[in-house]
């Protein structure tokens, strides 16, 4: 019995799924970096604002780093500041599927409490 037919057909239907695997790792990868990229930023520029950092100063450092402000917002008080900033990064393999672009979002607190800072 000639079994070539049936192995044909059966790459035929396997590359495809192996070509969605490999993209949909490619854009968590991608997801998972911006979003770990934004929040660290942002911890540790709220680490320097408690060793004298303005408002200015913030928004400097975020376009320095590439990170879109248009969305940010900074909350302080007395011994903390709220950093809320989100923004949309285009999607590389997700438009196959029609997800054009993705939300990196950060809300993040930091508290300063016995010269550390906490974050919440």
């Amino acid at each position: 019995m000639n079994k070539h037919g049936q192995t044909l057909i059966f790459f035929v239907i396997l590359i495809p799924i192996l070509l969605g695997l490999c993209a949909l790792v490619v854009d968590v990868g991608y997801i998972v970096s911006k979003n770990r990229e934004l929040k660290e930023v942002s911890k540790t520029i709220i680490e320097d604002y408690f060793n004298g950092l303005d408002v200015q100063e913030i928004k400097e450092l975020y376009e320095e780093n590439s990170i879109p402000i248009d969305n940010l917002e900074i909350d302080i008080n007395e011994d903390s500041i709220h950093i809320v900033n989100h923004y949309e990064v285009d999607s590389i393999f997700g438009s196959v599927i029609g997800i054009s672009d993705y939300d990196i979002r950060v809300d993040i607190t930091g508290t300063i409490k016995d010269d550390k800072v906490i974050f919440e």
